[in-house]
């Protein structure tokens, strides 16, 4: 994403697509739909972050990040909401956050299947009579 057009967001409060995933130890828990402060922009690295509720904090790089989506029907309280539309999935286990790529939705794989055999009765092919 642009630096330019992110720095514009500083001070707004995000919500994640993907939204971060939750773990205990191997469990996954339900995912919180949270609320993250753009804090700060960074020349050459990117964007701080920081979860409102749960006080975590994610540095994420300018190419991790798509593009910001206003949410102008959350800003009743005079703070700017949005969101932020990321090119890779953050992992909440416990005190600490791990970033990793994110595939999206799976790619469909090419039909390889033979097509099934047309039902029904093959009329015999008739010779010809001499």
């Amino acid at each position: 994403m642009n630096q330019t057009k992110l720095a514009k967001c500083l001070q707004h409060r995000v919500r994640l697509r993907p939204a971060a995933r939750r773990f205990r130890g191997a469990t996954e828990l339900r995912i919180m739909d949270d609320d993250w402060l753009v804090q700060e922009i960074e020349d050459k690295k990117g964007a701080r972050i920081r979860n409102i509720r749960t006080d975590h904090v994610a540095l994420l790089g300018f190419d991790q990040i798509r593009e910001y989506v206003a949410d102008p029907k959350r800003e009743y309280d005079g703070l700017r909401h949005g969101f932020l539309e990321l090119k890779v999935q953050l992992f909440l286990r416990g005190p600490d956050l791990v970033i990793e790529p994110w595939p999206g939705p799976a790619k469909r794989a090419p039909n390889t299947r033979r097509p099934a055999p047309a039902r029904g009765k093959r009329k015999a092919r008739q010779g010809s009579a001499d």
